[in-house]
């Protein structure tokens, strides 16, 4: 394998070995995707903002409005970035960035209440943090040859924010791969 430096962890089955690697060219999952929430925050290094064209008094102005969902967003910055829709302990690296917010009739359209949207919108502010972090993954599956390093490739898939996501999916599909080995086994 040709990224072993990036190796975090090897599942096996009796005939894959399936690697999961660190994915350097992961997407932005806040340009990448159609979020639910926007994002709009204001930081002095980084730009974490879906939209730029924001001032803070536009952001304060319009979060106020009757038909706006809005949670405020925390940065932890010391060494890594953390973001979170509640406040962190340490008051010296940590303070409110801006706010994710959404329009209840784009939750009401999804048949959503208040406390589901909430948890969208924290669940994008989560995996945004994961992102920030590195914490994005992808898989190679080679199937088991007699030689240790000469099995077969077969498979791959990148752009897993989160370990659990990338770990669950590739069992998955070692199951799909093991599944398929024994129809054409069985012929």
């Amino acid at each position: 394998m040709y990224r072993d430096h990036l190796k975090v962890e090897t599942i096996s089955t009796d005939n894959f070995d399936a690697h999961i690697i660190q994915d350097e060219d992961a997407e932005n999952p806040r340009k990448m995707y159609d979020n639910f929430g926007t994002l709009i925050a204001f930081h002095s290094r980084y730009n974490l903002s879906d939209n730029s064209d924001w001032t803070q008094d536009e952001l304060i102005e319009y979060i106020k409005r009757d038909d706006v969902l809005a949670l405020p967003v925390y940065i932890y910055d010391h060494g890594n970035i953390a973001l979170r829709t509640s406040e962190f302990t340490c008051e010296w690296d940590s303070g409110q960035v801006g706010y994710i917010f959404a329009w209840y009739e784009d939750f009401e359209k999804h048949g959503w209440d208040i406390e589901q949207a909430k948890e969208c919108l924290k669940s994008e502010i989560q995996e945004f943090s994961k992102y920030l972090n590195g914490e994005t993954y992808g898989y190679e599956i080679y199937r088991k040859d007699d030689c240790v390093h000469c099995g077969e490739f077969v498979d791959s898939c990148y752009g897993y924010i989160g370990l659990e996501v990338a770990q669950d999916e590739v069992k998955s599909t070692l199951e799909f791969w093991e599944d398929d080995l024994k129809e054409v086994s069985n012929g």
